[in-house]
Protein backbone atom coordinates (compact mmCIF):
# COMPACT_ATOMS: atom_id res chain seq x y z
CA UNK A 1 0.00 0.00 0.00
CA UNK A 2 1.36 3.33 -1.16
CA UNK A 3 -0.20 6.77 0.03
CA UNK A 4 1.33 9.79 -1.08
CA UNK A 5 1.19 11.50 1.97
CA UNK A 6 1.96 9.36 5.45
CA UNK A 7 2.22 10.23 8.88
CA UNK A 8 4.29 7.00 10.29
CA UNK A 9 3.92 6.84 14.25
CA UNK A 10 5.25 3.85 16.35
CA UNK A 11 2.41 2.74 18.96
CA UNK A 12 2.53 0.41 22.29
CA UNK A 13 1.84 0.56 25.34
CA UNK A 14 1.39 3.97 27.35
CA UNK A 15 1.20 5.33 30.75
CA UNK A 16 -0.68 2.23 32.25
CA UNK A 17 -2.77 0.85 28.80
CA UNK A 18 -2.10 -1.76 26.96
CA UNK A 19 -1.80 -1.14 23.03
CA UNK A 20 -5.29 -2.91 22.86
CA UNK A 21 -7.06 -0.70 25.34
CA UNK A 22 -5.95 2.75 24.03
CA UNK A 23 -7.11 1.11 20.17
CA UNK A 24 -10.38 0.63 22.26
CA UNK A 25 -10.65 4.11 23.90
CA UNK A 26 -9.56 5.86 20.51
CA UNK A 27 -12.60 3.79 18.43
CA UNK A 28 -14.89 4.67 20.97
CA UNK A 29 -14.19 8.38 20.84
CA UNK A 30 -13.93 8.10 17.15
CA UNK A 31 -17.97 6.81 17.57
CA UNK A 32 -18.77 9.27 19.72
CA UNK A 33 -17.21 12.54 18.58
CA UNK A 34 -16.93 11.55 14.61
CA UNK A 35 -13.00 11.80 14.79
CA UNK A 36 -10.34 10.92 18.05
CA UNK A 37 -7.20 12.46 19.16
CA UNK A 38 -3.84 10.40 19.53
CA UNK A 39 -1.73 12.29 21.53
CA UNK A 40 1.94 12.60 21.98
CA UNK A 41 5.21 14.05 22.87
CA UNK A 42 9.35 15.10 21.34
CA UNK A 43 10.31 16.85 19.48
CA UNK A 44 9.24 15.16 15.86
CA UNK A 45 6.37 16.33 14.34
CA UNK A 46 4.70 19.56 16.66
CA UNK A 47 1.75 21.09 15.29
CA UNK A 48 3.58 24.15 13.85
CA UNK A 49 6.13 22.13 12.06
CA UNK A 50 3.86 20.05 10.74
CA UNK A 51 1.94 22.77 8.79
CA UNK A 52 4.11 23.09 5.90
CA UNK A 53 2.88 19.42 5.58
CA UNK A 54 -0.36 19.45 5.75
CA UNK A 55 -0.59 22.65 3.44
CA UNK A 56 1.47 20.37 0.57
CA UNK A 57 -1.23 17.40 1.31
CA UNK A 58 -4.16 20.41 0.64
CA UNK A 59 -1.98 21.90 -2.73
CA UNK A 60 -1.97 18.60 -3.77
CA UNK A 61 -5.27 16.98 -2.90
CA UNK A 62 -4.11 14.27 -1.14
CA UNK A 63 -5.03 12.98 2.23
CA UNK A 64 -2.86 12.22 5.20
CA UNK A 65 -2.57 8.95 6.37
CA UNK A 66 -1.49 7.94 9.39
CA UNK A 67 0.29 4.67 9.80
CA UNK A 68 0.68 3.03 12.84
CA UNK A 69 3.82 0.71 13.84
CA UNK A 70 3.36 -1.22 16.81
CA UNK A 71 6.78 -0.99 19.27
CA UNK A 72 7.15 -3.14 22.31
CA UNK A 73 8.28 0.16 24.20
CA UNK A 74 6.48 1.04 27.19
CA UNK A 75 6.33 4.60 28.69
CA UNK A 76 5.42 3.96 32.31
CA UNK A 77 4.73 7.42 34.46
CA UNK A 78 3.77 6.58 38.28
CA UNK A 79 0.74 9.60 37.94
CA UNK A 80 -0.04 10.31 34.43
CA UNK A 81 -2.12 13.76 34.32
CA UNK A 82 -5.06 14.22 32.16
CA UNK A 83 -5.18 16.67 29.51
CA UNK A 84 -8.32 18.55 29.32
CA UNK A 85 -7.18 21.56 26.79
CA UNK A 86 -6.58 21.76 22.74
CA UNK A 87 -5.20 24.72 20.65
CA UNK A 88 -3.85 24.66 17.16
CA UNK A 89 -2.77 27.84 17.51
CA UNK A 90 -1.47 28.76 20.98
CA UNK A 91 -3.84 32.12 21.24
CA UNK A 92 -6.89 30.30 22.60
CA UNK A 93 -7.34 27.40 24.36
CA UNK A 94 -10.32 25.33 24.21
CA UNK A 95 -11.98 22.26 26.46
CA UNK A 96 -11.52 18.99 25.23
CA UNK A 97 -14.59 16.87 24.40
CA UNK A 98 -15.59 14.66 27.74
CA UNK A 99 -15.54 11.12 25.83
CA UNK A 100 -11.66 11.91 24.91
CA UNK A 101 -8.86 10.85 26.85
CA UNK A 102 -5.27 12.17 26.43
CA UNK A 103 -3.12 10.96 29.55
CA UNK A 104 0.56 11.79 30.31
CA UNK A 105 3.44 13.63 32.03
CA UNK A 106 1.93 17.55 31.90
CA UNK A 107 5.42 19.12 32.61
CA UNK A 108 6.80 18.16 29.18
CA UNK A 109 4.67 19.87 25.73
CA UNK A 110 2.45 17.39 24.39
CA UNK A 111 0.43 17.45 21.36
CA UNK A 112 -2.02 15.71 19.63
CA UNK A 113 -3.05 14.68 16.12
CA UNK A 114 -6.53 14.33 15.23
CA UNK A 115 -7.99 11.76 12.65
CA UNK A 116 -10.74 9.17 11.98
CA UNK A 117 -11.30 5.62 10.25
CA UNK A 118 -8.78 3.87 12.62
CA UNK A 119 -8.88 0.47 11.78
CA UNK A 120 -6.68 -2.29 11.72
CA UNK A 121 -4.37 -3.50 9.02
CA UNK A 122 -1.76 -5.99 8.01
CA UNK A 123 0.85 -4.55 5.52
CA UNK A 124 4.65 -3.65 4.92
CA UNK A 125 5.89 -0.41 3.42
CA UNK A 126 9.27 -0.04 2.33
CA UNK A 127 10.97 3.09 4.07
CA UNK A 128 13.38 3.86 1.86
CA UNK A 129 9.76 4.53 -0.73
CA UNK A 130 9.41 7.92 1.43
CA UNK A 131 11.22 11.47 2.41
CA UNK A 132 10.40 13.41 5.00
CA UNK A 133 9.75 17.06 5.01
CA UNK A 134 12.21 20.05 5.63
CA UNK A 135 9.38 23.03 6.26
CA UNK A 136 7.04 23.08 3.27
CA UNK A 137 8.95 20.83 1.05
CA UNK A 138 10.06 16.99 0.61
CA UNK A 139 13.81 16.47 1.70
CA UNK A 140 15.53 14.37 -0.86
CA UNK A 141 18.63 14.14 2.00
CA UNK A 142 16.09 12.40 4.26
CA UNK A 143 15.00 9.47 3.38
CA UNK A 144 12.88 7.33 6.08
CA UNK A 145 14.95 4.14 6.00
CA UNK A 146 18.25 6.33 7.36
CA UNK A 147 15.68 8.20 9.31
CA UNK A 148 13.09 6.72 11.23
CA UNK A 149 15.06 4.52 13.42
CA UNK A 150 16.21 4.53 17.05
CA UNK A 151 14.47 8.18 18.99
CA UNK A 152 12.38 8.83 15.88
CA UNK A 153 9.18 7.82 16.74
CA UNK A 154 7.23 9.66 14.17
CA UNK A 155 7.74 11.30 10.87
CA UNK A 156 5.97 12.72 8.24
CA UNK A 157 6.91 11.57 4.85
CA UNK A 158 6.21 11.85 1.06
CA UNK A 159 6.14 9.30 -1.60
CA UNK A 160 9.18 9.49 -3.90
CA UNK A 161 10.52 6.08 -3.71
CA UNK A 162 14.67 5.61 -4.22
CA UNK A 163 16.02 3.46 -7.28
CA UNK A 164 17.98 0.86 -6.83
CA UNK A 165 18.62 0.09 -3.02
CA UNK A 166 17.84 -2.54 -0.94
CA UNK A 167 14.75 -2.71 0.74
CA UNK A 168 13.58 -1.29 4.19
CA UNK A 169 10.62 -2.83 5.33
CA UNK A 170 8.25 -2.12 8.30
CA UNK A 171 4.96 -3.59 9.39
CA UNK A 172 2.28 -1.35 9.56
CA UNK A 173 -0.80 -2.70 11.94
CA UNK A 174 -2.77 0.45 12.39
CA UNK A 175 -3.90 3.25 9.79
CA UNK A 176 -6.11 6.20 10.09
CA UNK A 177 -7.06 9.55 8.35
CA UNK A 178 -5.50 12.85 9.62
CA UNK A 179 -8.51 15.20 9.66
CA UNK A 180 -8.85 18.66 10.85
CA UNK A 181 -7.69 20.33 12.61
CA UNK A 182 -4.91 18.11 12.17
CA UNK A 183 -2.57 18.38 14.61
CA UNK A 184 -2.75 20.19 17.87
CA UNK A 185 -0.80 21.86 21.68
CA UNK A 186 -2.88 20.20 24.80
CA UNK A 187 -2.54 20.75 28.52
Amino acid sequence: MNYSHILIMKAGPYCGYGLGEIIAIKQREQTLCGKFFWGYGGVFCRPNAMQGFIAHAKTHNQKIMILFSITPSSYALEAPERFTYFTNHLARWEKLPKEVLLVGNKKAPHFAIIAKDLREVSFEINLGDYCGFSGMFPDPNKYFDSYFRYRVDKACGLYQPKKNIPKRMVRIDYVAELTEPYSVYIK
